[in-house]
């Protein structure tokens, strides 16, 4: 429900006098105007409660408050991963061209072949410390702290931008205050105009309708111009824009306050989305002192791998060529041990050999040839090797200590913090609570205001029109119901925003609970 006596934006009719004429159709010309945009262009009806759903979904500040959740997200998964070994796998090949092979100045021989060669390696290592047993406690903590900082922002903005729709209302029915202003200016002006054709009154009283006439036009064209600020600022709180021109369908009823405030104090120092937040950061402050405390526990590490080497020579001569000397140096020293048995009269255990069956044959070539061939993937695999290591921290240039410290620091502040947020609640609810109850007295007042000097004007009118008073309590009157009109709205809207104020402090909704059915602003 509005807040103003709905009235139609009827125009008076033109006047003899020629300014209040020129005033008249100057302000027909501007309601007409608007009034075939308003027809030609379809109007966007939007509720607060869409209002709320599209800021949620676009405003920017917002929007990048929420995306911190995937990475405190993504850091509990981290913590979660330290638990597990890393595992690194790597290959790789080589060629090597034939000629001679230096290291500086030194000459390391000739290589009489090109040659391939490729390697795997998968490496696997598990360290287990007190920053990984501690750090899991910690990026939860920060996690649960981010998930209460986007609740509170969340709760921020729906306040924001309730005040905001609220400020558009206001707008909007204080341009309903100016055009009912106008009409009137106009209807005094009608009244005035035949007295003056009747020669009842002067012509200067004329001459006066006319500037109250002009007055109220100007008083429209602002209300006018203050609406579509208004509405242009509700667009930026949502973050997009929604329609060039905006409908508000939310009304609000104005109620007498019937909470208590202890009830209301309970009800913020027990899940305010701020303080919330304030104590969501302090329990990861506590589990970050935890986790730099665990840099005085001892590390374990365990470490293995597994590796593979194939080579392969291009040039098959070489190949076959070191299987000849091989086998040449094979029977060489089969010789030279036979020998030297026959010289000492014989070894105990010790029997002559064939050196003859290792000499070279096409057999031993062409297995040569076939064991070169092993590039790219038939490796060679070397033994695996494990190895453990445990290391205590003994010294470390009390860096250990300042983190510490510097963790404590920021745990007692984040305490502090907490601390001072609940005594901002506790005012802020009491405040609001007190404003909100002054301002249900106010629009008592400011009702009863208007009414009187609704009457009055009537009865000012009713005076002038046959003589009885003069154009000065006419004017005054038309003055004091416009002041009146004014000041009820601005008493019933200071009651909303007083109402959006509490339920900030409070950190819930308050006008659900008293609202009638199907009217609660949505």
């Amino acid at each position: 429900m509005r807040s103003t006596t709905s009235t139609s934006a009827a125009t008076p009719p033109p006047h003899t006098l020629a300014g209040g004429a020129r005033a008249l159709a100057g302000a027909v010309l501007l309601l007409v105007t608007a009034a075939t945009t308003l027809v030609g262009q379809e109007a966007r009806r939007l509720s607060l409660a869409e209002a709320i759903s599209i800021a949620q979904r676009s405003n920017p500040g917002f929007q990048m408050t929420a995306n911190d959740q995937a990475p405190a997200d993504w850091n509990v998964r981290e913590a979660y991963g330290q638990f597990l070994p890393s595992v690194t796998a790597n290959g790789g090949a080589s060629f090597t061209e034939a000629g001679v092979q230096r290291f500086g100045t030194v000459d390391l021989g000739v290589q009489s072949t090109d040659w391939y060669s490729s390697s795997y390696g998968l490496n696997a290592n598990w360290s287990l410390s007190g920053s990984t047993i501690f750090g899991l406690s910690s990026a939860r903590a920060a996690q649960d702290a981010t998930a209460a900082n986007i609740r509170a922002a969340r709760f921020t903005l729906e306040t924001q931008v309730t005040l905001q729709y609220m400020a558009a209302l206001r707008a909007r029915d204080a341009l309903d205050v100016a055009r009912d202003q106008f009409e009137r200016a106009g209807r005094n002006a009608e009244i005035v105009r035949t007295r003056v054709e009747m020669e009842a009154v002067a012509g200067t009283e004329g001459r006066q309708a006319e500037v109250d006439v002009g007055r109220a036009e100007v008083a429209l064209l602002r209300a006018e111009r203050l609406l579509r600020a208004e509405k242009l600022r509700l667009m930026e709180q949502l973050g997009e824009t929604v329609a060039t021109d905006l409908e508000l369908v939310s009304e609000f009823e104005v109620f007498e306050p019937g909470w208590s405030l202890d009830e209301l104090l309970e009800d913020a120092l027990a899940a305010h989305p701020s303080l919330e937040a304030a104590r969501a950061q302090e329990g990861s402050t506590r589990a970050q002192v935890r986790q730099a405390r665990s840099s005085y526990f001892p590390s374990v590490n365990l470490s293995t791998g597994l590796r593979g080497f194939t080579q392969k020579a291009l040039n098959d001569d070489y190949v076959l060529g070191n299987t000849q000397d091989r086998a040449a140096g094979n029977v060489l020293g089969c010789q030279r041990n036979n020998a030297l048995a026959n010289a000492i009269g014989g070894l105990p255990g010790w029997e002559v050999r064939d050196c003859a069956a290792l000499a070279y044959t096409d057999e031993m070539g062409q297995s040569a040839l076939e064991a070169n061939d092993a590039f790219p993937f038939d490796f060679t695999r070397n033994p695996v090797s494990v190895s453990l290591t445990v290391s205590m921290p003994v010294f470390q240039g009390f860096s250990r200590q300042r983190q510490v410290e510097q963790a404590q620091a920021a745990s007692s502040d984040a305490a502090h913090l907490r601390r001072q947020e609940e005594l901002r609640l506790r005012t802020a609810v009491t405040q609001s609570l007190d404003n909100l109850e002054s301002a249900w007295i106010e629009v008592q007042i400011e009702e009863r205001n208007l009414e009187l000097a609704t009457q009055r004007l009537t009865e000012a009118r009713q005076r002038y029109e046959v003589g009885n008073t003069s154009i000065l309590e006419l004017m005054d009157s038309q003055t004091s119901l416009t002041t009146a009109q004014r000041d009820h709205l601005v008493a019933v809207y200071n009651f909303h925003q007083s109402l959006v104020a509490l339920e900030a402090a409070t950190g819930r909704s308050l006008r659900a609970e008293v609202a009638p059915a199907g009217d609660s602003g949505s």
